[in-house]
């Protein structure tokens, strides 16, 4: 307890000015060059060009109650991010590329832009692939099971175009390749040979599946009456699942609702997605499970081929005109639910609640989570959460307090 009063102080003293954190691939906004040091920001005298060059540099203190962890109340490095943005005329770029904790790095989207009106666009590149919740699939810091699923801040290499009006907002996208495992930030289906330096050999070794020419769309529409705003949309993705030691192509597919709603001060967004993995494995490869992986900050893990994803995530917001430079604090508590279709494999649950502080350019996110069968809670004691939940930790209840700092330039 004592930990967690000096984290909050901390977190407090810590606050300087205010903004809102900007949602990543928006247009360059106007209040560009008021943001602070180091921010860069450069306009034409036409306005036809502009270079604006932004970021964050986040520290965490972590506190994780399983025998197997190091991280028993400590302040670590979490990540330096630089966001860069451009414009000329009616194309525009924007890429954002994370220096991260264990000298990982990662790129959590990069692509070129064309305007073809006010309304809709062309991405080319490394765009997010459109799917339920956007831009994140939760409220706190801590990530959900959908996003360890790759539903959640998700890019692959190819191209999306964007519609969006008043009312509807319709997205397309069409990606060859995903992104390679060492730079990914979200994670995704991949081949052994490109997880091993973070995998366990054993159980994984085999496991040689990657997805081939995927397909998203992603369709919502926004209702707003008597103060109430509405948002109800539907995913739907479909991709080749080519497996480099048989040479065959299986089939992946996912479909989702989605809805988020809002009144006053109060927000719920929710979810729920069904995807199944139809891998065409070696014989002596079971097709019970495929392998998942980013760019090494998560270990490779095993998850359910088959299985249905549920979540309900419930945010209120106070605003703090009268505290100085910290504007708003928003309280959310995020429910997550994985329900495997294989006989006698556990669901996995994730419930986080917290808080997050927004005095910019400083933001924090306090988070309480616990995590029932999901492997990166429990580590080893839980290493196969996401699939059989046959692991020492299985279907018990892990906690974790996470503390997160950022100043936002």
């Amino acid at each position: 307890m004592t930990r967690r009063i000096v984290c909050a102080g901390l977190m407090f003293a810590s606050f300087t000015s205010f903004a809102v954190e900007p949602i990543p691939s928006e247009p360059v906004r106007a209040n560009a060059a008021k943001k602070p040091f180091p921010h860069i920001a450069w306009r034409s005298d036409d306005g036809n060009s502009s270079l604006d060059i932004g970021g964050a540099l986040r520290t965490n203190y972590r506190d994780e109650h399983w025998d197997t962890t190091e991280n028993n109340g400590r302040f670590l490095f979490d990540t330096f991010r630089l966001d860069v943005q451009a414009t000329y005329k009616n194309l525009y770029s924007d890429i954002g590329y994370w220096f991260q904790d264990d000298g990982k790095r990662s790129i959590d989207r990069g692509f070129i832009g064309y305007r073809l009106n006010a309304n809709s666009n062309l991405q080319l590149g490394a765009p997010f692939k459109p799917f339920g919740l956007e831009p994140y699939p939760q409220f706190g810091w801590s990530y959900h099971l959908p996003f360890f699923m790759g539903y959640g801040s998700s890019a692959g290499t190819g191209l999306k175009y964007s519609y969006k009006d008043q009312d509807w907002d319709v997205q397309l996208g069409f990606f060859p390749r995903m992104l390679p495992s060492d730079i990914r930030y979200s994670p995704e289906v991949g081949r052994y040979a490109d997880l091993d330096d973070n995998a366990i050999a054993f159980t994984q070794s085999r496991q040689d599946n990657e997805k081939h020419n995927q397909f998203n769309a992603r369709v919502a529409r926004t209702f707003n009456n008597d103060g109430w705003k509405t948002e109800i949309g539907a995913s739907l993705a479909t991709a080749q699942l080519y497996n480099a030691t048989t040479k065959d192509d299986g089939d992946y597919w996912a479909a989702g609702v989605h809805a988020i709603i809002s009144k006053g001060l109060w927000t719920v967004t929710t979810q729920a997605i069904r995807y199944e993995y139809d891998p065409q494995n070696p014989a002596g490869v079971s097709k019970d499970s495929v392998l998942m992986g980013g760019n090494g900050l998560t270990p490779a893990y095993l998850i359910a081929s088959k299985a249905s994803l549920a979540s309900l995530n419930v945010g209120y917001d106070i605003y703090t005109p009268r505290l100085g430079q910290l504007k708003k604090i928003k309280l959310y508590s995020d429910y997550s639910r994985m329900m495997k279709d294989k006989s006698g494999w556990d669901d996995s649950q994730m419930y986080t609640v917290g808080a997050q502080f927004l005095a910019m350019p400083i933001m924090a996110w306090v988070d309480l989570t616990w995590a029932r069968n999901a492997n990166p809670y429990g580590g080893a004691e839980n290493g196969s959460g996401f699939t059989n939940t046959s692991s020492v930790g299985s279907n018990e209840w892990y906690y974790r307090t996470n503390v997160n700092i950022g100043y936002y330039f």
